[in-house]
């Protein structure tokens, strides 16, 4: 939470370190950044509280998600700037340069792995599950859709569900996955990579090769917890 008043005439923020130090310096960025905008409104009279959720919004639909979204681009893109994340956006989709970018930003894989989605040229897709369950996903805007939720259970024919069942912590070699996994689009090509976890979580990166004449959005919004697949350079 950050402590202030409605002119900010101080300011004090107070973090929950129960999660480890790198969740906590980006809920200081993201305080920091309600201080600095000054528009911003005050959740309670004497500062803003934010939940765990918040620190993922991305929404503009009301005024409290656009305030959050705009707290929570201010907090990633003071502690990823778009220099260090060069090394991953000029390269193919890997998670392992992913975790080692996040290792030298010191930030969570997961707020990295939003940066790279909203940074990187290529059409790919985050999936955060648990025990082989949708938590929440992060799409990038050349995604086509896919009938998938929060709360769905990945398909059998994945990696992904494979490598989690499997329970061996670690990466997976990125392979291609069958399309009808991901999505009800005909003609895709679609790659898959996954870090299993502890304690049933795991991240899959998906990304995709669509025929050069399809269209690159089908319209939908970009982050509502579920991705879909775009056009992307085709891998060798």
């Amino acid at each position: 939470m950050l402590l202030t008043d409605r002119v900010r005439s101080f300011g004090a923020i107070l973090v929950n370190m129960a999660h480890g130090a790198r969740r906590a310096r980006f809920s200081i960025a993201h305080e920091l950044g309600h201080f600095l905008m000054e528009r911003h409104d005050l959740s309670k009279d004497d500062g803003f509280r934010c939940t765990a959720r918040d620190m993922r919004e991305e929404r503009d639909d009301t005024r409290h998600h656009k305030q959050e979204a705009e707290a929570n681009h201010f907090a990633i893109a003071l502690l990823a700037p778009v220099y260090k994340m060069l090394t991953c956006i000029d390269d193919d989709p890997d998670l392992r340069k992913l975790q080692m970018n996040s290792d030298e930003l010191d930030l969570s894989l997961e707020a990295t792995i939003r940066r790279y989605v909203d940074l990187t040229g290529e059409p790919v897709a985050a999936i955060w599950t648990k025990d082989g369950r949708i938590r929440t996903a992060k799409r990038h805007r050349d995604f086509p859709w896919i009938p998938r939720g929060r709360g769905d259970i990945l398909s059998d024919l994945t990696q992904a569900s494979r490598a989690i069942r499997n329970g061996k912590m670690g990466f997976t070699d990125a392979a291609e996955s069958p399309a009808a996994a991901w999505t009800d689009r005909d003609g895709v090509e679609i790659y898959e990579q996954t870090r299993v976890g502890r304690d049933g979580h795991a991240v899959t990166l998906l990304w995709a090769d669509l025929p050069d004449d399809d269209d690159a959005n089908d319209g939908e919004p970009i982050e509502i917890g579920m991705p879909g697949f775009g056009r992307s350079r085709r891998r060798k």
